[in-house]
C-alpha cells in the first residue's frame, strides 16, 4: 500500500464550524491535525515541528481576498509548506491570485468528501490542483502558465472538477479498470477481479493515464471520481469476473 507523506496540518480561518467539520473529516481519514488558528499571523504551539506543514485556509463569504493574503503570509513564513484554500465559490480573479501567491490547491466546498481527501493527498505528494475553470486561463493557447510565487512546481498542474469538456474515449475494459483504481485496487487485485493477466492490467493502466493525461494512479482515481458519467457504475458482470472486450 502506498505510504501517505508525513505532514502536519494546520487549519486557518475565522469559521469555527467549518474548521471543526474539516478537522473531523480529515481525522477520520487518518490525517494529523496539529493546530487551528484564526489568522495566518497567529502564533502556533511551540511543540509543532513546521518542517513539512500543510496549511488549509478556510474561506467563506465575500471577503475572498483575505484567503489569498493569508496564503502569501504563510508562503513567506514557511517556504517549504503546502497551502490549500477551501472556498464556497470560484471566481477567476481569485483563482489567478491564489495561483500566483503560491497556493497548491484550491477546492470548492461542493466537492465530495472522497474527492477532497484524495485531492489533499495529491497536494501533499507535490501536485497542484485547481478547479477546471482555471484551465483556460492557466494553459491558454500557448501552454504557458502564469507567473507564480516560489516554490515553483516541476510537476504538471492537475485541474479537477465535474466539467466534462474534451472527455477522452475509454474502452469498456479501461472503464472497468478505472473503477478499480478509484477503489484503490492493486494491479494484482484488478487482474483477479476481472479475470485477466496482471501484465495486461499494466498495459491498460498506462493507456488510461495517457488518455486522461495524468501521471499516476492516484491522479487517475481523482479524474475518475470527477467524471462518473464516463466511468459509469460497476456492472455485475465485471464484479463476477466476466470478460469485457
Amino acid at each position: 500500500m502506498r505510504q501517505r507523506p508525513s505532514f502536519e496540518i494546520i487549519l486557518v480561518g475565522k469559521s469555527i464550524l467549518l474548521k471543526e467539520g474539516l478537522t473531523r473529516l480529515l481525522r477520520e481519514a487518518d490525517f494529523r491535525i496539529v493546530a487551528s488558528v484564526t489568522r495566518a499571523g497567529d502564533s502556533l504551539p511551540s511543540k509543532i515541528r513546521l518542517h513539512r506543514p500543510l496549511f488549509i485556509v478556510v474561506n467563506t463569504g465575500e471577503d475572498s481576498g483575505t484567503a489569498v493574503e493569508y496564503a502569501e503570509v504563510l508562503r513567506n513564513q514557511h517556504s517549504s509548506s503546502r497551502i490549500a484554500i477551501v472556498s464556497d465559490h470560484c471566481r477567476m480573479d481569485e483563482l489567478v491570485s491564489a495561483f500566483r501567491a503560491g497556493v497548491n490547491g484550491y477546492f470548492i466546498d461542493a466537492m465530495t468528501s472522497d474527492v477532497f481527501i484524495k485531492s489533499i493527498e495529491l497536494v501533499m505528494m507535490g501536485a497542484t490542483i485547481f478547479p477546471p475553470a482555471f484551465s483556460t486561463f492557466a494553459l491558454g493557447h500557448s501552454g504557458d502558465l502564469p507567473d507564480r510565487a516560489a516554490p515553483r512546481e516541476t510537476r504538471a498542474t492537475i485541474l479537477i472538477g465535474t466539467d466534462n469538456t474534451s472527455v477522452p474515449q475509454l474502452s469498456a475494459r479501461e472503464k472497468s479498470i478505472l473503477r478499480c483504481l478509484i477503489e484503490g485496487d492493486s494491479n494484482k487485485r484488478i487482474a483477479r477481479k476481472i479475470n485477466i493477466a496482471e501484465a495486461t492490467v499494466k498495459v491498460h493502466v498506462k493507456a488510461i493515464l495517457r488518455k486522461i493525461r495524468v501521471e499516476n494512479r492516484t491522479q487517475a482515481a481523482i479524474w475518475g471520481m470527477n467524471n462518473g458519467s464516463v466511468t459509469g457504475p460497476a456492472s455485475n458482470s465485471t464484479a463476477n469476473g466476466a470478460q469485457i472486450p
